[in-house]
């Protein structure tokens, strides 16, 4: 059963893998649009590259570097839809990506660089205090 599409779109890093193949089979399956992002559109605003027509970006001249680690995107989801979308990944088998994040009005202005940096300090930190 399709779903109609909604305003979810995901962006992908570096999931040009095994696991990013199985990733983008389940967000078709769940009617969301996908972007996979190239490391030459890394200093664009991450809202632009998720379809957000009016993002303009924060620091138009900011440093944006390539990186390899994964990462995940996730635009216009609703709370249920993102569990529904996580709980779908576990059932699907497929390894977490570390880093992850919902577009806010604040990030949606940065670039994929300040945006994956944010989410590894995040990440040490959570993981670091276990």
């Amino acid at each position: 059963m399709m779903i109609k599409p909604s305003g979810e779109t995901v962006l992908l890093y570096n999931l040009d893998n095994d696991k990013g193949r199985k990733l983008r089979f389940l967000l078709v399956r769940m009617g969301m649009r996908i972007r996979v992002v190239n490391p030459e559109e890394y200093s664009l605003p991450v809202g632009v590259l998720a379809g957000m027509k009016d993002v303009v970006p924060e620091k138009a001249d900011a440093e944006a570097e390539v990186f390899s680690d994964e990462m995940m995107v996730m635009k216009g989801f609703s709370n249920s839809r993102l569990d529904q979308f996580l709980k779908g990944m576990r059932k699907a088998g497929i390894e977490r990506v570390d880093y992850k994040a919902v577009l806010t009005p604040t990030n949606c202005r940065w670039n994929s660089w300040q945006l994956y940096q944010e989410i590894r300090k995040e990440h040490e930190a959570m993981t670091g205090q276990r």
